[in-house]
């Protein structure tokens, strides 16, 4: 196959020659090519400025000397980050604020970078809060994450190959999706991306996780982990990235910076890392306002307490991981480096997926920079005014509460109560009563004011799409202003959850890069493959290094009302569109999800098989319980019908499939096979050399009846009377199977 389509691409190149055009795959490159330098200094030289010009005046791989020096790396590193403090500081400094206003402090203010304070409060007036960011925010989180991601691997070509690999693509991502645990880390990822603009995955190989093997171990009988892929949650002020960065370039390099505890570096790196963690941070690194995050720790403690606290008294170091994306003159194959407190404790070292596995989160704002401001900046205004109106209210409902009086200068001497109830105010003066004291009568707010608080919540309301209709308190309308209803709020919410797909779509292509580094050793896919028959099989490097196309369909992840998903599941169910495997794949609810059919344990088994016989192992023993149709079936599928398999594997399939046949039509009670099936086969009662071993041949009497449609290769009436069954035996079988199947 290989040397036909060698064969093919020469004849093409002779073609494309003689019609004069050209065969060079460079030539496009070659074309934009840069001008070449006026001057060169040689080779090495020009490397060297190269890399100083695109990672810093001090990279240390510009340096054969800075290069081994352990401190040269620890402050290039510090170097680099510092670099990029001043582009990021003012919107840190907007995120402060973001995050307060969720947490309800919002009567805030700052003077130019500083701090955020609550000015001084004038006397006897009210600052009232109500808070509608935190429970629009929350309704929009829930929103977001509540449909899982539907991943969708596309082959690029249709070659037999590329489609099975597609197919292990597919069904290794769904596998990382529950193993990575994707729904904590979305959730808390959109978390802090709805008040930062972006939030990010750093993805990484654990070695603790994955399933456990023995030929890890260093005695007989141990057993220790494969490892397998792990993600984090990160913050906006602990990622910052080359100035090329937008929302639509990559950035050529990304450095990570964690202020982490020294036990946990110890359990990370082991020695190394306990060696790391005894060095002193540097001073001004600690996470303080004026520190080199370029956020207060106050700010967490005020908003997010458990996170602010989560390293109180605690002995912290830190830790810097950079990542630099490949350049094909300076880094064709990219760097990584991390250092904890001052010791370099891993690299550097060329990227190990060859991607930098860091992947923004957004909240589908339309800013179109690296950081962009958050959609919740344009609710701001609406919640303020809310505030200052609501707070008026509140003014006049405390001043017109206990009752005015309207009286001269001193004319009241004192106010005695009896028991508690009655009231005696005793006035100084003569005259009538009425001219030393008299009551005002209270008057509520202005009219102007309540309709102002009236439009302006209406108006955080349109923006921010938690209002009635989202809240499901609209009730009684016409089936046509329920679906323009839903419209209307599937157009506030798409662009989150549009960006949360997008988000979800980079982490595919990662996790494949991920996967297909780490996968050396096949390995079946976790708990995941149990409960699924579709995932019976395993998956290795070499699966995941196809061409094919990963996206996640936004209109997956778009919420819809429970009740209407069943209904289009049972839809597609009457209709055909789906089968009951995939009905109880898609279905929530552990009580269909739970049920397993033999059908289901048949095509699992099969699947083993195939995948067996593909890989040239031993495959399982065929039993007298195995499904034939279903197994003929896999392997017609998986492999007969495939034409880039080797003729051997090809042919251990066919024998299996007349192996197959050959059981199905003893337990029809035909002891010899129906001549469409035996053509080719050494015989009915010789087993096929290299096939497994069938059931031996039975007696009628012994046949065990089926319970279900007959197999491929069963024996009908016609044949069993042209092998000499009386017809009241015929009868009589046909009989019991039309009991059973009823």
């Amino acid at each position: 196959m290989d040397e036909e389509f060698l064969d093919a691409i020469d004849i093409d190149e002779i073609v494309r020659a003689l019609e004069g055009e050209s065969n060079d795959p460079q030539a496009p490159n070659e074309a934009v090519a840069p001008n070449p330098p006026d001057e060169s200094q040689g080779e090495e030289e020009d490397l060297a400025d190269l890399r100083r010009a695109l990672y810093g005046h001090d990279f240390p791989g510009a340096d054969e000397e800075a290069d081994e020096e352990e401190s040269a790396w620890v402050a290039w590193t510090r170097g680099l980050w510092n670099s990029r403090r001043t582009a990021v500081q003012e919107h840190l400094h907007l995120v402060e604020r973001n995050r307060l206003f969720r947490a309800g402090q919002q009567w805030i203010s700052a003077q130019g970078l500083g701090p955020w304070r609550e000015p001084a409060r004038p006397r006897d007036s009210a600052r009232v809060v109500y808070n509608m960011i935190d429970k629009a925010l929350d309704q929009r989180l829930q929103i977001i994450v509540d449909q899982r991601p539907g991943f969708s691997v596309t082959p690029q070509t249709q070659d037999p190959d590329d489609k099975r690999k597609a197919q292990a693509q597919q069904l290794a991502l769904e596998y990382q999706f529950e193993q990575q645990s994707m729904t904590r880390l979305s959730r808390e990822a959109a978390f802090w991306a709805q008040t930062d603009g972006v939030s990010f995955w750093h993805m990484f190989w654990d070695p603790d996780r994955g399933p456990w093997d023995e030929r890890l171990g260093e005695e007989p009988g141990e057993r220790k982990p494969l490892g397998d892929l792990g993600c984090q949650t990160l913050r906006v002020e602990q990622v910052r990235v080359s100035p090329n960065a937008t929302v639509t370039q990559p950035p050529h390099w990304v450095i990570v910076r964690e202020v982490i505890s020294r036990s946990e570096a110890a359990y990370r790196y082991g020695v190394t890392g306990l060696d790391a963690s005894n060095s002193n941070m540097s001073t001004g690194s600690y996470p303080a306002y004026s520190g080199s995050e370029g956020m207060g720790e106050w700010v967490l403690s005020q908003t997010t307490v458990g996170e602010g606290q989560r390293l109180r008294d605690e002995d912290v170091t830190e830790r810097f991981t950079v990542y630099l994306a490949p350049h094909p003159d300076a880094l064709p194959e990219g760097m990584h480096v991390i250092i904890v407190g001052d010791k370099v404790v891993f690299g550097p070292s060329p990227l190990l997926w060859g991607a930098i596995p860091v992947v923004p989160i957004r909240d589908g704002s339309s800013d179109p920079s690296y950081y962009p401001r958050p959609v919740m900046e344009q609710w701001l205004d609406h919640q303020m005014r809310v505030n200052a109106l609501l707070s008026k209210w509140i003014e006049n409902i405390r001043v017109n509460a206990g009752g005015r009086f309207l009286t001269r200068p001193n004319a009241i001497a004192t106010e005695t109560f009896l028991g508690g109830v009655t009231s005696m105010i005793e006035v100084r003066g003569a005259g009538p009563m009425a001219e030393s004291i008299q009551p005002v009568n209270g008057f509520s707010v202005g009219n102007d004011v309540k309709e102002a608080l009236a439009l302006e919540k209406a108006a955080f309301e349109d923006a921010s799409g938690w209002n009635a209709v989202s809240r499901g308190q609209v009730t009684g309308e016409s089936g046509r202003a329920i679906i323009a209803s839903r419209e209307q709020l599937e157009r506030v919410f798409s662009p989150a959850v549009s960006a949360l797909a997008q988000s979800f779509t980079d982490w595919c292509k990662v996790t494949m890069a991920g996967m297909a580094w780490g996968y050396d050793v096949p390995r079946s896919l976790g708990a995941v493959g149990k409960g699924r028959p579709d995932l019976a099989r395993a998956v290795s490097s070499t699966d995941l290094d196809g061409q094919s196309d990963v996206k996640v369909e936004p209109a997956t992840m778009m919420p819809m009302p429970m009740a209407f998903r069943l209904y289009l599941l049972d839809n597609w169910l009457q209709t055909g569109v789906i089968d009951i495997k995939e009905y109880r794949r898609r279905q929530m609810f552990a009580i269909a999800k739970d049920m397993a059919t033999p059908d289901e344990d048949q095509e699992a088994r099969a699947k083993r098989v195939a995948d067996a016989i593909r890989m040239g192992f031993p495959p399982p023993e065929m039993r007298w319980q195995d499904n034939e149709a279903i197994h003929q079936d896999v392997l017609e599928r998986e492999i007969i019908l495939q034409d880039d398999l080797a003729p051997q594997v090809v042919a251990a399939a066919q024998e299996r499939w007349v192996a197959l046949a050959n059981q199905a039509a003893q337990k029809q009670g035909a002891m010899v096979p129906p001549a469409a099936i035996q053509g080719g086969a050494p015989g009915a009662g010789i087993v096929p050399e290299g096939a497994a071993p069938s059931a031996p041949p039975l007696s009628p009497a012994t046949v065990p009846l089926p319970t279900g449609n007959p197999p491929i290769g069963g024996a009908t009436i016609m044949q069993q009377q042209a092998m000499g069954v009386p017809e009241e035996e015929i009868a009589a079988r046909q009989a019991d199977i039309l009991s059973l199947q009823q």
